[in-house]
């Protein structure tokens, strides 16, 4: 409820001198008091900039960070704004009234729990004629300069100042006043949306593009009623995103959806910044594969902040994938020929460092390959155990060395044999290559190579995930068919739609070395088993080391 303080204002109705008796003897001036009334306004809820739509759409300003993508969303106003929530106010305030831009009085003092006590050294009420006012409060967060009413950069979180229109009439009733004090200042904080989960804290400093593109001070002119800044230096200030906290893979459906969000404290600005003198420069934190660093150069495109409103600005964050070129190089998207660029892709990088890629598709799309023929049962020189399948990372040597196989064979020279081998090392890519990819050659993979290559590289399983049917496989799906590959063909366990691996390992029932590996998922996510059948089949999915 409202509670209304009934100041003592005067109205002098002026009258014009005149020599009849009526004026010669004056009736009494009638007074009036004024009911004054003050609530605080808050910041309404964030304004989201999102991509704007239609004729004028704009395309998103997207920024590469490295083994990351930036997407920066474009500003569009909600048709439905917030307002802020309402509370009472309590501070010093100085209240003035003004009449075509000239200020016709003030008077101070504190409102505390409902009541409003004038300062001693302050005038106990305001004598005004009939007329227009502006009245205007402010607390002492504002600083009078003349008649411009200004604002520091320091203040902008705390200055308030409210204004209203009222006309004083010379019939003696109690006419309402009411002030609804709203910032001087505006806030903007940064959101990064993701498909997969932000496993730690980002930490960014936020600064200006340029010296002195910032607004310092503020002043606001009764007599135009406008705002006015002074722009000065902005010393970079931390800006802090936590950890998402959305539940791991399912959030987004396994890499399907902006799902997971980290959301930056606010940053407090004076009207007229503009959210392109702003950037955003990485210090700490990983999100894909390596240390976020780089900047972004704008924070948003279009932005102009205004007194007493809210910002969001959302970045999509996204995987930089590399891609393995057909003329041996490495690159990304953007350079190949279905990004603008001029490289063809050959496979999708698994590990820069080890220098391994995986093929963008299988071998003849949808046909099944026996592992051997007949089966054996221990034709790798090294046999694994069911529970350590994932630590073999030597498909190679299984494929193309001799020390791979008990009777010194190479198995992708053996069609008959291995078919399934034989496969993976003469795989086609379907266009020539050329430069350090001359001589290179297709492998097919041990079970260590698909958990850590496939679940954890290309998917961003966590190592304690990796070697289960978890992962956020639909990522990998997207950087395979943006550039003209096909995800692996995979369905439910026994469905039959699996992808053998070079691994041999016993099984903890069966001693025997009699069964082989494959990997098999559900909606892009991988997972790993065995099968004791010697009649193994699959499909292949080549890797190279480049």
């Amino acid at each position: 409820m409202k509670k209304y303080i009934f100041l003592a204002v005067a109205l002098l109705l002026l009258t014009t001198a005149c020599s009849n008796d009526e004026n010669s003897n004056p009736k009494e001036q009638p007074t009036q008091a004024v009911q004054f009334s003050f609530t605080n306004e808050d910041f309404g809820a964030d304004e989201t900039l999102s991509r704007a739509t239609g004729a004028a759409e704009a395309k998103p300003q997207t920024v590469d960070l490295g083994d990351c993508e930036a997407e920066i969303s474009v500003e569009n106003e909600p048709a439905v704004k917030t307002r802020g929530t309402m509370t009472n106010a309590t501070g010093h305030y100085t209240i003035r009234a003004y009449q075509g831009g000239t200020l016709k009085g003030e008077m101070k003092g504190t409102f505390s729990g409902g009541n409003f006590t004038p300062d001693a050294t302050s005038p106990q009420e305001i004598g005004l004629s009939a007329g227009t006012y502006d009245f205007i409060a402010f607390n002492d967060d504002v600083i009078p300069s003349g008649n411009a009413l200004t604002v520091d950069r320091t203040k902008a979180e705390t200055a308030r100042m409210g204004i209203t229109t009222a006309v004083i009439t010379a019939t003696p009733q109690k006419q309402k006043v009411m002030f609804t004090m709203k910032h001087v200042g505006c806030r903007v904080r940064v959101q990064f949306i993701c498909k997969k989960h932000i496993p730690n804290d980002i930490t960014a400093k936020l600064e200006a593009t340029a010296a002195n593109v910032i607004p310092a001070t503020t002043a606001y002119h009764p007599a135009t009623k406008a705002y006015t800044s002074t722009n000065g230096a902005m010393t970079a200030e931390n800006s802090n995103f936590p950890a998402s906290t959305e539940a791991l893979y399912t959030a987004s459906n396994f890499g399907q959806n902006y799902a997971y969000t980290s959301t930056s404290d606010y940053h407090y600005f004076l009207p007229t910044t503009e959210g392109s003198k702003l950037k955003l420069t990485f210090t700490a934190g990983t999100l894909f594969w390596k240390p976020l660093t780089g900047t972004i150069p704008q924070l948003n495109a279009t932005l102009q902040m205004q007194a007493n409103k809210s910002y969001l600005v959302k970045i999509k964050l996204n995987p930089n994938y590399i891609y393995l070129m057909s003329d041996g190089s490495t690159g990304h998207f953007k350079d190949t020929t279905f990004g603008g660029g001029t490289k063809t892709p050959v496979g999708v990088v698994a590990d820069p460092t080890a220098c391994v890629a995986i093929a963008l598709k299988d071998v003849e799309d949808g046909a099944l390959y026996k592992w051997s023929q007949p089966p054996g049962t221990s034709d790798n020189t090294t046999i694994y155990l069911e529970k350590d399948r994932e630590e073999d990372m030597d498909g190679y040597k299984w494929t193309w060395e001799t020390a791979g196989t008990v009777d010194g064979t190479i198995k992708a020279n053996q069609q008959t044999l291995y078919p399934a081998f034989y496969a993976a090392g003469h795989y086609n890519p379907g266009v020539s290559v050329s430069g350090t990819l001359v001589g290179k050659k297709w492998y097919l993979a041990g079970g260590g190579e698909w958990a850590t290559y496939i679940n954890q590289g290309l998917g961003f399983a966590r190592d304690a995930e990796k070697k289960y049917n978890v992962s956020y496989g639909i990522l990998l799906k997207e950087a395979l068919t943006r550039v003209g590959g096909k995800m692996l063909d995979i369905d439910r366990i026994g469905f039959g739609k699996k992808y053998l691996m070079s691994t041999q390992c016993n099984t903890e029932s069966n001693p025997t070395p009699s069964s082989w590996d494959r990997m098999y998922s559900y909606q892009g996510n991988f997972s790993n088993g065995t099968s004791t059948g010697g009649d193994m089949t699959g499909r292949i999915r080549p890797f190279i080391k480049y």
